[in-house]
């Protein structure tokens, strides 16, 4: 690729398919925001079973977008015990795992936002907490609102002293997935953000950045993400 050329970032289609309607693929439009208003070229990335994970090879970058659907607890070990939630479809979960290995293997750079957060916990052997209120575990409110994070470890060109970040889940890390290191947590303990230190860039948030493109970590976030994109063409 030119060297002046944009990188191309592939960002991981939702999927629904509501009775009466054709089934549809489709993004919030923060997400092509995000990634356009960078410096990069969003590629939507829908899942078929006629494409071979390999086809998206020639993406520089990936960013794994938040899902309403949950991950189905049986892909952690656990046996499903919440039942208010919808599961995510089983192509757009064999998807991002199979783009999760082809990523990883070339060493280039991974963005996990929310749900994409949890899916990167649970490729790398994780688990999670099927529903936090359910649980007892919060004291805070993580379905709908903003709170604070607080830094664990320094990562490499993020902020750590940060206004609060936005927070639209139910679900959360439980179990941390080989070789992730949790970054920040909420004051009442609920892992907020994990990365690689092994690889240029493997980063998942919980909170939504796309959301809060003003805010210092969501500038901070893509700005190295895209650095590391850079370098891998």
């Amino acid at each position: 690729m030119n060297a002046e050329a944009r990188p191309l970032i592939g960002i991981t289609a939702d999927f629904e398919s509501p009775t009466g309607t054709q089934p549809r693929f489709f993004l919030k439009e923060p997400y092509i925001r995000y990634v356009a208003s960078s410096g990069a070229t969003p590629v939507i990335l829908p899942f078929l079973d006629s494409t071979d994970t390999e086809t998206w090879s020639f993406l520089d970058g990936l960013v794994l977008s938040g899902s309403g659907p949950d991950i189905p607890p049986e892909r952690y070990g656990r046996v499903r015990t919440f039942w208010n939630n919808t599961l995510m479809n089983e192509g757009r979960l064999e998807l991002e795992m199979s783009l999760l290995s082809l990523f990883e293997a070339a060493r280039k750079p991974v963005l996990g936002i929310c749900g994409g957060f949890q899916m990167m916990n649970v490729f790398r052997g994780g688990t999670l907490i099927e529903d936090l209120d359910g649980s007892g575990f919060p004291s805070i409110n993580h379905r709908e609102g903003d709170h604070s994070i607080q830094f664990l470890d320094p990562v490499p060109g993020l902020p750590s002293n940060v206004p609060p970040v936005n927070s639209f889940h139910h679900q959360g890390i439980d179990t941390i997935g080989r070789k992730l290191v949790p970054f920040a947590r909420s004051h009442d303990n609920v892992i907020e953000g994990i990365w690689d230190p092994e690889l240029p860039f493997f980063v998942g948030v919980q909170w939504h950045p796309e959301r809060q493109t003003s805010h210092p970590l969501s500038k901070a976030l893509m700005e190295q993400f895209l650095k590391v994109a850079r370098t891998r063409r």
